[in-house]
Order: C-alpha cells, then sequence, then structure tokens
C-alpha cells in the first residue's frame, strides 16, 4: 500500500497492488522458456516450451497492466480493470467486507467489493491478498476508515 499526505494532515491517495516482482518473473521464465525451445532441436520441446510462455508471458503482462488494483483518490474509489478505470464514489458502493475461506485445510482472505455502476448495475469485485499486496482485512479497515463503508442502497432490492 502507497499513502500520499496533503498538507492538512489527511491522505489524498491510497493505493493497494501486487508487487511487481512475480509478474516480472513470470514473463523472464516465459521468455527462457521460449529460448530453451529454440535453442533445442527438438520440435516437441519447442511446443511445450511455447505453450509454457504462452500462459507466463501474458499473465505476467496482464499484472503489470492493471497496478495499482484499488486506489483511493479524491474521495472516490478507483478499480483497474481490464477495460479501463472505475471509479466509484461511497454513496454507490453497496458493500466491503473481508471473507474468510478454507481452501485445501488453509484459511485464505479475500475482499468483497459490490457496488452500483454507472448504468445502474450490481457489480461484484472479490480481491485476494496477491491482487492487493497485502492483506484484504487491513484494506477492509482502510477503506471503512476511508468512508467506505457500503452504506449505498441496492440498484435491484435483492
Amino acid at each position: 500500500m502507497s499513502e500520499e499526505a496533503t498538507p492538512g494532515g489527511g491522505h489524498r491517495a491510497s493505493s493497494w497492488s501486487s508487487g511487481t516482482m512475480w509478474p516480472v518473473s513470470q514473463i523472464a521464465l516465459g521468455i527462457g522458456a521460449v529460448v530453451v525451445g529454440v535453442t533445442d532441436q527438438d520440435p516437441l520441446a519447442l511446443l511445450l516450451t511455447g505453450v509454457l510462455a504462452l500462459f507466463l508471458i501474458p499473465a505476467g503482462a496482464l499484472q503489470l497492466l492493471r497496478r495499482p488494483r484499488i486506489e483511493v483518490v479524491d474521495g472516490q474509489l478507483a478499480i483497474k480493470k481490464l477495460g479501463g478505470v472505475i471509479f466509484v464514489s461511497p454513496a454507490e458502493l453497496v458493500e466491503v467486507r473481508a471473507l474468510g475461506v478454507a481452501r485445501w485445510g488453509a484459511r485464505q482472505h479475500l475482499m468483497r467489493l459490490e457496488y452500483i455502476d454507472d448504468r445502474g448495475r450490481e457489480q461484484l469485485d472479490v480481491f485476494t491478498r496477491g491482487d492487493l499486496g497485502t492483506d484484504p482485512r487491513e484494506v477492509v479497515e482502510t477503506l471503512a476508515g476511508l468512508g467506505f463503508t457500503g452504506s449505498g442502497s441496492r440498484a435491484h432490492g435483492g
């Protein structure tokens, strides 16, 4: 998380995103796989390393492009998606809460963010620790402290 202080002592911007080490490593591994596949004269090795690179390089690039994932700027919540940035005011926020999910015996925490988009439809985004770069429970607490409590009304009554 990064924060910028204003002269009045309050926070002007808070943002959460994953680190850059993992996406850069994915891209480097993908490029390395291509190099291994090209230098090895085996067609099957070229196919397998090409398929590996086809998954690694775009996944790493997409993670780098969607940074920061969530940012609070001038009283609005900016959510970065592949199609662009969506701005949500506190009044449009329906719910923000932390979820605990048990998978394979390990507990994973998620952040559920529900809001009304510009077309009046309810949208639901779920963020993991990998998306936010920190514990989602801390992000929920910080957002609540900044006034994003999820007090908005539901669009379709349920």
